[in-house]
């Protein structure tokens, strides 16, 4: 809705890359000062000298995206998971608590235009973490697992956020 959002966690330390790579237990994730091992993928740590003040912190949205909840996990995997029958990665899922329970969605578009995005969600009574195992064949046996490296299985990222997403109108 022409604001961009930035999900950040602060660590303290600053350095010049951020190296990640997927292992068979999970995902490592490091702040180096070169990129030098060509075992990770990198993303550059860039000092921002002065922010727009349009992306302040603000306490509330006004425009928020609309949710519709879908029946289990497995209808959630058949909207997040679309993408990638076009050779895309999937869309990530974002879980959080709200009201005892946790949340798990992601946003999707409707039509071609940004703003048609919707936030699809389920609720869920495991605490998600790490990645969402899924095949094509049993859509309907999901689990949360560490590991991406199985065989004949495909997987979706679990970003856990600390507090309900600021841009879901529930």
């Amino acid at each position: 809705m022409g604001t961009p959002i930035f999900y950040y966690f602060d660590n303290g330390q600053v350095d010049e890359f951020l190296a990640y790579r997927t292992t068979g237990e999970g995902e490592e994730v490091q702040l180096v000062s070169s990129a030098s091992n060509p075992s990770y993928l990198y993303a550059p740590v860039i000092r921002v000298q002065k922010m727009p003040s349009v992306l302040d912190e603000k306490t509330a949205f006004h425009d928020k995206f609309m949710a519709i909840e879908v029946e289990n996990i497995p209808s959630l995997v058949k909207v997040g998971a679309y993408k990638t029958l076009f050779e895309e990665p999937p869309l990530p899922l974002f879980a959080f608590k709200e009201g005892g329970e946790w949340i798990v969605g992601t946003f999707a578009r409707i039509d071609d235009y940004e703003e048609a995005s919707i936030f699809f969600y389920a609720r869920a009574k495991e605490e998600p973490s790490g990645f969402l195992r899924y095949s094509y064949d049993k859509i309907t046996e999901t689990t949360y697992v560490k590991r991406t490296d199985e065989p004949g299985f495909h997987y979706i990222k679990v970003v856990k956020l600390t507090k309900p997403h600021p841009l879901v109108d529930f």
